[in-house]
C-alpha cells in the first residue's frame, strides 16, 4: 500500500486543526454551569447520546482529514487516559492540552527549539506538581467527600450522599461496579464479592460493547490450573451447564489454540455463554489462590498433583463453583454473591491471620527477612481476596438517554473521590491550578527557550478558569481580580450562585490527583506534537470499498465484498 508524508510546517497546522475541533465542541461541557452535548447515534434509528462528559464528547468528533482527525486523537487520547486513571477533569486535560499546543506551535514558528521548548513544559510541570502536593489540604472527611461527588456529579447531592456510603463500606481497595437502573431513583447494594487483576482473554467474550464487559449472571465457575487446549475435553461440562440454562466462568492457568476459537464461536453465536480468564497470583503461589477461590464459590479446584487429577472430561456440576453474577473486564474479574460456606471461609481466613502472626513475631535473622515480607504481603493479598466486599451502583431515571448520560458522570464522580481520598483536595473551579501561575513567574530557566515554555505554560494554568467562567456568563477579568484581592489561596467562585469563599465552606472542591494527571497528561501529548517533524501515512485504496453499503450490511447482517 503507498504511504503519503507530510512534512512541517503543514503537518503541526493540519494537527492543530483537529485538535482545536475537538477542544471547541468539549469545552462546551466546561463547568457546573456547562450545558450537555447531543451526538448521534452511528446505527440509523437508535436515539442519540445525550452526554456532559468530555471524555464521551471527545471520543465523538471524527474529520475526514486524515491529519486533523490524528490531532483530535492525541486529545482523545488525553481526555482516555484521565478518565481511567481518575475519573474527572477529561476537559480539564484537554483545555490545558489545547492551550499548550497553541502557544508551542506559535513559539516554533518564530523559531524556538521544539525540544527546548519541550523541557520548559517539563520543568514547569514538575514545580506546578510540587505546589499542589504541598498546598493540599488532607485529612479528607465524608462531609468534604460528598461535595467533591456533588461537583464531579454535576450537583446532585442525593447520589453523593450514596456514593459517599459506597466508600465507606468499601474503602479504596474494594470495587464498585455501575449498571443501568430499572427505576427513577438510584440504588447502591453492598454485597459479598470478590476481585483480582486478570481480565477476559479475548475481547471477544464481552457481551456489554459499550463498557467493555462481560456480565454473566448466575454464572457456574471452573477452576482448573492448567493449560486447556482441546475443546473437546471440555464439551461434557459445557452440555451441563447449558441444560441448566446457565453460563460458565472458565478460570484457568490458560486457555490456547484450538480450544479458546471454540469457545469465541459458541459464545459469540449464543450456544453456550461462557467466558475464560486467568486465576490470581503467579508462579507457585497460583494454586493457593485457586483454592481460595474454591473455598469461596463452593466448588473445587482441579489441580494436578503428580498426574492423579480427575480430567475435565469427568467433571460433574458438583465440583464447579457457583456465584451471583460474574463481570469480566479487560483487566480484572469480579465474582458477586460467591455461594462458598462462611463458616469454612472464616475458619481458613483466621488460620491465615495466625501464620501472618507468626512472620511478625520472628526474630531478626530468624530467616530470610526479604522471604518474611514476600511471605506476609502474599498472606495479605489472600486474605483480601477471602475478606472482600463489591458494591453495584444501579444509576435510575425517567429514560434511557438520562441514566446513560448519568451513569457516565456518578461513575467519574466516584473515582473523583476516590482521587480526593488519596492525596487530598484544593479549590475547584480552575483556581488552584491558576495559583500555581505565581510559582512560575518566580522561576528562571537555564535559557530564553525553556523560559518561554514556562511562559506557555502559565497561560495554560489560567484556561481553565477563564473557560469555567466564561461558560458560566460571567466577565473573567473581573472574576481574576477578586480573587486577587481576596489574597487567599483556599479562596473560589462558585459560579451558580456567584459567591466567592472557601472552598471547604462553599463546595467547589477538586481532587489534588485530578488536577496533576489532566497537567500531567496534557504535557505529555503536547510534547509528543511538538517533536515530530514528520507524519507517515497510507493512501486508502477506494476500490476495496466499491460495491459496500453499510446500511444493507447491518439490515441482512451481510457483507457485500465477501
Amino acid at each position: 500500500m503507498s504511504k503519503e508524508i507530510i512534512y512541517n510546517p503543514e503537518m503541526r497546522l493540519r494537527l492543530m486543526t483537529g485538535i482545536n475541533q475537538v477542544a471547541r465542541a468539549v469545552v462546551a461541557t466546561y463547568g457546573s454551569a456547562g450545558p450537555a452535548v447531543m451526538i448521534q447515534h452511528r446505527s440509523a434509528g437508535i436515539a442519540p447520546v445525550f452526554t456532559r462528559d468530555g471524555a464521551t464528547v471527545a471520543k465523538a468528533v471524527m474529520m475526514q482529514d486524515r491529519i486533523a482527525d490524528l490531532g483530535g486523537r492525541m486529545l482523545r487520547d488525553v481526555a482516555g487516559a484521565v478518565s481511567r486513571q481518575v475519573g474527572d477533569g477529561t476537559t480539564t486535560a484537554i483545555v490545558l492540552a489545547q492551550v499548550l499546543a497553541q502557544g508551542c506551535l506559535k513559539s516554533v514558528a518564530a523559531g524556538f527549539h521544539p525540544m527546548q521548548l519541550k523541557k520548559g513544559l517539563d520543568l514547569a510541570l514538575v514545580l506546578v506538581e510540587q505546589d499542589l502536593q504541598d498546598k493540599a489540604v488532607t485529612g479528607v472527611t465524608s462531609d468534604w467527600i460528598e461535595k467533591i461527588a456533588a461537583v464531579a456529579g454535576k450537583s446532585e447531592p442525593k447520589t453523593a450522599k450514596l456514593l459517599v456510603q459506597a466508600l465507606a463500606e468499601l474503602g479504596l481497595q474494594r470495587t464498585l461496579t455501575f449498571q443501568l437502573g430499572n427505576g427513577l431513583d438510584d440504588e447502591l447494594d453492598i454485597v459479598d464479592g470478590i476481585q483480582y487483576e486478570q481480565g477476559y482473554l479475548s475481547p471477544y467474550f464481552s457481551t456489554d460493547k459499550t463498557r467493555e464487559e462481560a456480565v454473566l449472571e448466575h454464572p457456574y465457575i471452573l477452576l482448573y490450573d492448567r493449560e486447556i487446549n482441546d475443546l473437546m475435553s471440555l464439551i461434557p461440562i459445557l452440555e451441563q451447564v447449558r441444560e441448566q440454562g446457565r453460563p460458565l466462568l472458565v478460570i484457568a492457568e490458560d486457555v490456547v489454540d484450538k480450544a479458546l476459537t471454540g469457545l469465541l464461536l459458541n459464545h459469540v453465536r449464543g450456544t453456550f455463554k461462557v467466558v475464560a480468564v486467568k486465576p490470581p497470583g503467579f508462579g507457585d503461589k497460583r494454586i493457593d489462590r485457586l483454592k481460595d477461590l474454591a473455598l469461596l464459590t463452593g466448588g473445587q479446584a482441579i489441580i494436578d498433583v503428580h498426574g492423579l487429577n480427575d480430567k475435565l472430561e469427568q467433571l460433574t456440576l458438583a465440583q464447579l463453583g457457583q456465584a451471583t453474577r460474574a463481570i469480566i473486564s479487560a483487566k480484572c474479574t469480579t465474582i458477586i454473591g460467591a455461594a462458598g460456606d462462611p463458616v469454612a471461609i472464616e475458619q481458613h481466613s483466621a488460620a491465615l491471620r495466625r501464620e501472618a502472626e507468626r512472620i511478625l513475631t520472628k526474630k531478626p535473622g530468624d530467616g530470610s527477612a526479604t522471604g518474611n515480607r514476600h511471605d506476609f504481603g502474599e498472606l495479605q493479598e489472600r486474605l483480601a481476596l477471602l475478606s472482600g466486599k463489591t458494591g453495584t451502583f444501579s444509576v435510575g431515571g425517567l429514560t434511557d438517554f438520562e441514566i446513560k448520560e448519568r451513569m457516565v458522570r456518578i461513575e467519574n464522580a466516584y473515582l473523583s473521590a476516590k482521587a480526593a481520598l488519596e492525596e487530598g483536595v484544593l479549590p475547584g473551579g480552575g483556581v488552584a491550578l491558576f495559583r500555581c501561575i505565581a510559582v512560575l513567574e518566580k522561576t528562571i530557566a537555564e535559557n530564553a527557550e525553556q523560559q518561554q515554555g514556562l511562559t506557555i505554560m502559565q497561560q495554560a494554568l489560567a484556561a481553565p478558569l477563564l473557560k469555567i467562567t466564561q461558560n458560566a456568563g460571567l466577565n473573567s477579568e473581573a472574576v481574576i481580580a477578586e480573587l486577587n484581592r481576596l489574597h487567599d489561596d483556599h479562596a473560589t467562585l462558585d459560579t451558580q450562585s456567584q459567591r466567592y469563599g472557601n472552598f471547604l465552606d462553599i463546595g467547589i472542591i477538586d481532587p489534588v490527583k485530578v488536577m496533576r494527571l489532566a497537567l500531567r497528561n496534557a504535557v505529555s501529548v503536547v510534547g509528543t506534537l511538538i517533536s515530530s517533524e514528520i507524519v507517515v501515512m497510507k493512501v486508502p485504496d477506494p476500490s476495496i470499498m466499491a460495491g459496500y453499503s453499510p446500511e444493507w450490511a447491518a439490515a441482512t447482517r451481510e457483507d457485500p465484498r465477501a
